[in-house]
């Protein structure tokens, strides 16, 4: 990582430019998708939708620009722009992570059913005829290998 910070009109207002990037084959250092409600306690079972196996490779990078104005010490307004890239699909997307019809089956080790039911298979094929039947039976997240946003945020020091 690596980011610059200027400061001007007497430390009233401020620029950082910056951003990082991260190769990892194996995924041990990458955080697991919340697809399913998946958790860092439950990652130890490996999500049939994003997989931690050795040499499953990760790569990614992101840059980010950021205005900050601060009229005095106890309020911050903050403007951001991020731009985040990786080279599997990782970052949601508009069709969420959610199974239909919107909300977690408690099984994020098996694939879901498009109805939202678990499959309880972590083999797709298996997955597809425990739904019943083609690939649009089972469920998949909406995953982006591209992610940006713009946010404005307003931090107050009490």
């Amino acid at each position: 990582m690596l980011y610059n910070r200027d400061w001007f009109k007497k430390d009233k207002h401020a620029i950082t430019i910056g951003g990082g990037q991260i190769n990892n084959p194996g995924r041990y250092l990458v955080l697991v998708p919340p697809i399913n409600g998946e958790s860092a306690a439950s990652a130890a079972v490996n999500s049939p939708y994003f997989t931690g196996n050795p040499g499953d490779p990760f790569k990614a990078w992101d840059t980010s620009a950021t205005f900050d104005s601060m009229p005095n010490q106890y309020i911050t307004f903050r403007w951001e722009y991020d731009y985040r890239h990786a080279s599997v699909p990782y970052w949601s997307g508009a069709g969420g992570i959610t199974p239909p019809p919107g909300s977690n089956n408690g099984f994020p080790q098996y694939y879901a059913c498009s109805s939202g039911a678990s499959s309880g298979q972590a083999s797709l094929s298996a997955a597809e005829a425990a739904c019943g039947g083609g690939a649009s039976s089972v469920w998949f997240p909406d995953l982006r290998r591209d992610e940006q946003f713009i946010d404005m945020a307003i931090m107050v020091k009490f």
